[in-house]
């Protein structure tokens, strides 16, 4: 990769890490450069691992936010002119918020026995597993009870993950071996924390020894699974081929592992200070601050947007 001379067109942000502060914020400082690099007509989507339900309301006010590329690049989304109503429709308990449905501009789901094969390699770990599925993060009540008290260890521990509170973003099935019997053609990533990164390199070569699947982490303790050839970057040139947009003219902006594909296929790889060694290594950019001090906003000015 080298750095673009063609003019950025489609800026693809990681959340946590990245456009995200410690405390789960947008700054003020970053919300002004974003909004007049919108202005100026670049398209700045966010490009998350996290379901539709789950982006942050913080981050689907920004008036910026018009697509976003949910699950790791499974699904990518136009928002319309009402993004929070859109989030607010993948939420348990929509009927109590004003929703907007979005469009799915790309939906890219496992084929059933593949997403079968994943689930069960993931059954009698000592985790917490999410399916995602239609923009939604589906969990049953005995996985509730391990983000229960994973949340309250984040908590207490300052970190680059954002905090997510169980406000409806989260939908508790009955039970999920019963609805994957029925809907594992839906299914668009699976997503297991566990108590520790030490447990999640434990049990990563049991799904990177799957074929036909893509396995990152978003963060040291989890492990996440999508279908082959399903990643952040191969969505991002998607979405640009859909606004008519050239590579040459996208920049991606991440931190960790589940950023890769973005920034090897981006015009443009951009990486915040704080990212990991190793990814910090495919970049073009790499910010002198963090993203507790606007290191996306720098990464924004250096390139004029």
């Amino acid at each position: 990769m080298s750095t673009s001379s063609h003019p950025i067109l489609l800026a693809a942000l990681d959340l946590d890490g990245t456009l995200l502060n410690s405390n789960g914020e947008v700054s003020p400082c970053t919300q002004k450069v974003l909004s007049e690099a919108s202005d100026r007509g670049v398209v700045v989507i966010p490009a998350t691992g996290r379901p539709l339900a789950s982006l942050p309301p913080v981050v689907a006010k920004q008036p910026w936010v018009h697509y976003a590329l949910t699950s790791n690049g499974a699904a990518v989304w136009d928002l319309g002119g009402d993004p929070l109503g859109c989030v607010y429709s993948r939420y348990a308990n929509a009927a109590e918020h004003e929703t907007s449905q979005p469009e799915c501009i790309v939906r890219r789901c496992f084929p059933v026995e593949k997403a079968r094969e994943v689930y069960e390699a993931f059954q009698g770990l000592p985790g917490g597993l999410n399916l995602f599925s239609d923009g939604r993060a589906l969990r049953d009540t005995a996985q509730q009870r391990f983000f229960d008290e994973r949340f309250a260890r984040l908590a207490a521990v300052k970190g680059t993950e954002a905090i997510q509170p169980n406000d409806g973003r989260f939908t508790i099935l009955r039970d999920q071996s019963e609805w994957m019997s029925r809907h594992a053609h839906e299914v668009e990533k699976f997503c297991m924390f566990f108590h520790s990164a030490k447990e999640a390199q434990q049990y990563l070569p049991r799904f990177t020894a799957i074929e036909g699947v893509e396995v990152v982490q978003g963060a040291p303790d989890n492990i996440e699974v999508t279908a082959a050839g399903v990643n952040k970057g191969e969505s991002l040139l998607a979405l640009a081929d859909h606004l008519g947009i050239p590579r040459e003219a996208t920049l991606a902006v991440g931190d960790s592992e589940n950023d890769r594909a973005m920034l090897e296929k981006a015009g443009v790889a951009a990486v915040m200070a704080n990212g990991m060694e190793q990814i910090r290594k495919l970049a073009d950019i790499v910010s002198e601050n963090d993203n507790d001090h606007d290191g996306v906003a720098e990464i924004f000015a250096r390139l004029g947007l």
